[in-house]
Parts: structure tokens; C-alpha cells; sequence
């Protein structure tokens, strides 16, 4: 099989790594390999050793080649960096005539002269094209395609997104020494909003948060499209470490009990009961009740609820989500945190569930004990799913600054 005619992504997470590969097979996408591996040189999303990073990959690359006899090269990859900088812009030019394709690169390339120089351009998603808006109404024609249109004036509206140089460059070195190529770049949480929202959500106005092991990652979106996406460095793993504190046990220990017996929100207990554990050093039983586990993970979501929470309010994006927040990340997996975060914002929360209809997972992967469509494969899953801007081709050619100078363009892709 031809690399040009599936796709592959991977999941640099702060725990895990994880990489999909997936073909075009009646109108969806189709996992056909896989892998997963403990990931190393990661702290909160950032890559702090590049050679750590790149042997992890090239370990976990090797068993997805083996996993279905196939061999890859071109990536879609995850970044997820506390420096993100989301801009939402709306340049426009006066049109002379039918709208030209310079006319489209110049409103683009006028979005982006003002990324600062320690930045660049990861992700851009085209909103909305609108001809000759009217300054006083703010209304005008808004039209999927321009070129060829007659207007006098045309605006684009743009979600851009940013991140630091030496991010980016530790992603990218990280793919060259485990001998990947990179196709593609996007922020965890635009990538894992791809398999698990719907448009009818979008509409109403939804939060995807993805809570990952050292990072929280959220978007906003609406009818118009992503209006706001940044990262919270803190994730689930800082729930085992609060365990750990708060009944001295080692980090695995704390963890199996998070994982076994966890759950967000302590009045959903019916009955206390309790649970057999390990101090650190010690090799005496202990005990500790449900209720008082189930209290040390639920202050650890309400926190991180309320930085949220916070940061909505801050853009002025609370009270647009009518269809509320969805949730995926292994940070979701813990019971109730649905619950907890419908109470804490008095909005709909949900876990979210992956839309088959999109992408499914081939029989003969199906071997796995994991099951590949849960909501801590989100971002691996959204990765196959994500599309380049609709304008992005013609800047590739043209575009020295950010990432789209860089990947090459991959022969097919799969188009929802």
C-alpha cells in the first residue's frame, strides 16, 4: 500500500503515545494499525528531550508497521502548548472586478503579518468569505468560495492559531530522528473535536475540553466555526499525585486506585466502603474510604473546572454554549466527572462518543484489549480526521512562515 493513499497520525501525549493508520473505505475512515507506548521527554505537553521523544516514536512506529504490515512515512501530529495564541481575524480588500485568487492571498497574508517573530502559524481555519459588507448593517453576501464572485469588497474571516518557534521545532526534529515526515500540525483539542462533535452542536455553541495526563485542552466553536482554543498545564495526572499526598502512597499505587476505584463527585456514593492500599515503604495493609478517595479527585476537577471556567468567562464565550461542554481525554474516563462538571457550570456535560459514521475500526485490528474508539484516543482519532485550511494549498506555495512552508502535500485526502 502506497504511503500517499492512507493517513497517519500521532499522539504525542505526557504519558502516552499513540499512532493510527487509516484508509478511505466507503465514505469513512478506516483504522486498519495501531500502536500505543509510554511516552518520554514530555512534561505537560511540552517536549523537554527531543532524542528521548524520538525514540519513544520510532519503538511505538516500529510495532504500528508491524501491526499491519505497512510502512509510513508523512504524519499528522498533536501540539499542545501552553504559549498557544489564538487570534480571530477578519481582514478585507477592495475588489476590482470578480474576486481573484491574489485577491484571497493578500486578505490571508494580511491575517498573518502580524504573528510576532518568535511565533508561527500552525493552524488556520477559514470561517466565513463575505462580499461587500456593509459597514452600517454589518451584513453582506457570505459565500463558501469566492474566486469568480463579482463584489467590490471581500472579507475572510479566520481562527489562526500560533504557537512558539521552538515548539514547533521540537515536534518537528523529533519526527526527523524517528524517521517520520511531517504532513500535518494541529492543537490537541481542534484535532479532538473531529470524530466527536456534531454540527448541530457546533451551531449552538459547545466546548470540546480534552483532558489528557499533564494537559488540559479546550475549543470553543459556533455556527460561524472555532472561535477559541488554548491549553491549561495541568491534567489527570495531577489527581494520582494529590492521591498520592493526600494517603502517602507511591504514583503507581495511587494510581491503580484512582483508575479501580476513582469517581468526581462524592455525594453520588450511595455507600461508603473500604479500600485495600499501600503506603510507601510500608508493607502493612491500609485502608481508606471511598468517600474520602472520591473527595481528593473531586477537588482536583472542581479546580480545574473553575480554571476553565475562568478562562471562558475572560473571552466572553460562557454564556454562547447552549449545547455546553463535551469531554474526552483519559482524564474523562474517571466516573462522574459528566455529573460534576453539569453541576459546577449548570450547562449540559457529556462524555463524548465517537461518530462512526466518520471513522470505525477495522476487524483485523480489533485484536487489541484497548478499546481504539474511547475517549482517550480523541486526539490520535481527530488527527486522521482533521482538513488542511480550504485555502491552505494555494498559501503553501507562497508561505515562508509557519508550518505550511514546510510539509509537503500529501496526494489524497479524506474529505468529509
Amino acid at each position: 500500500m502506497a504511503d500517499e493513499n492512507f493517513l497517519a497520525s500521532v499522539d504525542i501525549g505526557s504519558s502516552k503515545i499513540v499512532i493510527f493508520l487509516a484508509e478511505e473505505k466507503g465514505g469513512r475512515l478506516e483504522i486498519f494499525g495501531y500502536a500505543r507506548g509510554n511516552s518520554a521527554g514530555v512534561n505537560k505537553g511540552e517536549i523537554i528531550e527531543v532524542k528521548e521523544v524520538a525514540a519513544a516514536i520510532k519503538r511505538i512506529k516500529q510495532e504500528a508497521i508491524s501491526s499491519c504490515d505497512t510502512k509510513f512515512h508523512n504524519v499528522s501530529v498533536n501540539i499542545s502548548d501552553p504559549n498557544l495564541t489564538a487570534i480571530n481575524a477578519s481582514p478585507n480588500i477592495h475588489i476590482s472586478g470578480k474576486v481573484k485568487q491574489s485577491d484571497v492571498n493578500i486578505v490571508v497574508q494580511t491575517a498573518q503579518s502580524k504573528i510576532p517573530p518568535n511565533q508561527q502559524l500552525i493552524s488556520r481555519v477559514t470561517q466565513c468569505c463575505t462580499l461587500d459588507k456593509d459597514s452600517f448593517s454589518n451584513r453582506g453576501v457570505v459565500v463558501k468560495q469566492p474566486i469568480g464572485e463579482k463584489a467590490q469588497n471581500l472579507e475572510i474571516s479566520m481562527h489562526i492559531v500560533t504557537a512558539s518557534n521552538q515548539h514547533v521545532e521540537e515536534i518537528d526534529n523529533s519526527l526527523k530522528q524517528s524517521e517520520l515526515g511531517l504532513f500535518n500540525i494541529v492543537p490537541n483539542s481542534m484535532a479532538s473535536s473531529e470524530p466527536y462533535l456534531t454540527k448541530d452542536e457546533k451551531d449552538k455553541g459547545v466546548c470540546l475540553v480534552d483532558i489528557g495526563s499533564g494537559v488540559t485542552d479546550f475549543s470553543v466553536f459556533n455556527k460561524e466555526g472555532i472561535l477559541y482554543s488554548t491549553s491549561i498545564q495541568s491534567g489527570s495526572e495531577q489527581a494520582t499525585r494529590d492521591i498520592m499526598d493526600a494517603f502517602n502512597t507511591s504514583f503507581e499505587e495511587a494510581e491503580r486506585l484512582k483508575i479501580k476505584h476513582g469517581r468526581a463527585q462524592v455525594k453520588a456514593i450511595a455507600e461508603d466502603k473500604l479500600i485495600l492500599f499501600k503506603q510507601i515503604d510500608d508493607s502493612n495493609d491500609y485502608y481508606l474510604s471511598y468517600e474520602s478517595l472520591a473527595e481528593v479527585i473531586e477537588d482536583f476537577y472542581l479546580e480545574l473546572f473553575s480554571l476553565i471556567r475562568t478562562k471562558l468567562k475572560q473571552q466572553n464565550l460562557y454564556r454562547s454554549l447552549n449545547a455546553g461542554f463535551v469531554l474526552v481525554g483519559g482524564g474523562a474516563k474517571i466516573k462522574d466527572c459528566d455529573i460534576l462538571m453539569n453541576g459546577h457550570f449548570k450547562k449540559k456535560a457529556k462524555i463524548g462518543r465517537v461518530n462512526t459514521d466518520l471513522i470505525d475500526i477495522k476487524l483485523s485490528v480489533a485484536f487489541s484489549n484497548d478499546d481504539l474508539l474511547a475517549p482517550e484516543y480523541a486526539c490520535a482519532l481527530g488527527l486522521l480526521l482533521f482538513k488542511p485550511d480550504k485555502f491552505d494549498s494555494e498559501q503553501q506555495s507562497s508561505n515562508t512562515k509557519g508550518i505550511f512552508g514546510k510539509i509537503k502535500k500529501q496526494t489524497a485526502r479524506f474529505s468529509i
